[in-house]
């Protein structure tokens, strides 16, 4: 074989190897992303605060907050045992404001999450209506009476108080004396036509009574 056929032949097998190349396809690398959410593991500290404020919210009728501002561990200690000494049934609560906003925001009462900024506290109670009343204002005047705790708002059962509408409240009169007023009011109008349709009647016996004498 000479040499001319030797580099032909050679020419052509390379020329048969890049035309089947050509149209060989080349896998793509297809990057690929973390989609799977990591689960937040939170300190026991802060659990254990947000099933306690948690609990406060949703299991207690009458919550008020309160602003502190600069109270002392023994002044805390006196307010709380003045409320002992009215009932057991409310308990005052100091906040970290973080953890309570965050247990605000996933219940129906978010609306009241601007007013805890600052050093916060929470008086909580779960008060029957006859007594609710008597003690809620019992309870709000003997923390009104330090200076350094500041009504801000709260709520009763469902509704949000904005700090007027808690001293409105707390000012109510007890459950039953509302139900005696509310009666009177009702029987009013119908003793009033009832005395209307008496008088004649009274009035004619009086004439006949004069006339037999």
């Amino acid at each position: 074989m000479s040499l001319r056929s030797v580099s032909y032949s050679l020419i052509r097998n390379l020329k048969s190897v890049n035309h089947s190349n050509a149209f060989a396809v080349t896998p793509c690398c297809i990057r690929t992303y973390a989609t799977e959410k990591r689960t937040v593991v939170h300190p026991p500290r802060r659990t254990y605060l947000y099933n306690q404020y948690n609990e406060i919210i949703e299991n207690n009728r009458a919550v008020f907050i309160f602003q502190h501002n600069n109270l002392t561990v023994k002044e805390f200690t006196q307010i709380r045992q003045q409320l002992t000494q009215l009932t057991d049934q409310a308990k005052l609560v100091i906040l970290r404001t973080g953890v309570f906003s965050a247990v605000l925001r996933q219940t129906k009462y978010a609306n009241l999450e601007p007013l805890i900024t600052g050093p916060t506290c929470v008086l909580s109670t779960n008060i029957a209506d006859d007594v609710q009343a008597d003690l809620l204002k019992k309870t709000v005047e003997t923390l009104s009476k330090n200076r350094k705790l500041i009504l801000l708002g709260g709520k009763v059962d469902d509704i949000l108080l904005t700090q007027e509408d808690v001293l409105k409240v707390v000012d109510l009169p007890p459950l039953d004396q509302l139900r005696a007023q509310l009666v009177g009011v009702i029987e009013a109008p119908a003793r009033k036509l009832l005395g209307t349709l008496e008088q004649p009647a009274s009035e004619l016996h009086s004439v006949l009574s004069r006339r037999i004498e």
